[in-house]
């Protein structure tokens, strides 16, 4: 019985991705190479067989609003100098998808043997509830360290336990990374949620 459970969410997973337009990424910037999926693809406007195999920042970042483009390479240099928490909210837009509001969110961790550095995380279309006027920019903006709360610890420590994963045996990845994606997914959901109220 345990292995349906697991087989529908494995299967459940990259619908349930896409439907709720939450995307995953990892930035490598020693290469300057960043893969994402389908559904982050689709939001900043890059193929997205092109974006699983890994594009230069850049092709994404063309996407970002000249506007919003100071904040997000604000933090980009403070966590490739310092890593830890990246948590920034833009503006992206696409020929497919217009204009949206996003909500990425990730950590980033200097490896100390080669001095790269790596991020994973994930990037939430919060389109709907800017709309609204539902969402408060602050709660996004301010990064919380010690006082942060529940559900940004879980965040923070989905995220490592995705880059942990790299260093497991090649036949117990896929397994793991499955599981943590669904967290990461239920987290992004429960951030956009959180957003609406």
């Amino acid at each position: 019985m345990p292995y349906h459970s697991r087989q529908f969410w494995l299967d459940f997973l990259p619908d349930a991705l896409i439907a709720s337009q939450i995307g995953i990424w990892e930035t490598d910037f020693e290469n300057d190479r960043t893969v994402a999926d389908a559904t982050t693809a689709a939001l900043f406007g890059v193929d997205p067989v092109q974006a699983a195999l890994g594009l230069p920042l850049a092709a994404y970042a063309e996407a970002i609003f000249p506007a919003d483009q100071a904040a997000f390479f604000s933090n980009i240099d403070r966590v490739c100098e310092q890593g830890g928490l990246f948590v920034v909210e833009y503006r992206v837009r696409s020929a497919a998808n217009g204009v949206r509001w996003v909500l990425a969110r990730g950590h980033y961790q200097r490896d100390e043997r080669t001095g790269g550095v790596l991020g994973r995380g994930i990037v939430v279309d919060i389109t709907e509830s800017k709309r609204s006027g539902q969402a408060d920019d602050r709660r996004f903006l301010v990064l919380q360290e010690r006082d942060e709360t529940p559900l940004d610890r879980i965040a923070t420590c989905a995220l490592q336990a995705r880059g942990a994963i790299n260093d497991v045996a090649e036949h117990e990845k896929p397994a793991l990374q499955s599981a943590v994606d669904g967290l990461l997914w239920a987290v992004g959901r429960a951030l956009a949620k959180r957003n609406l109220f």
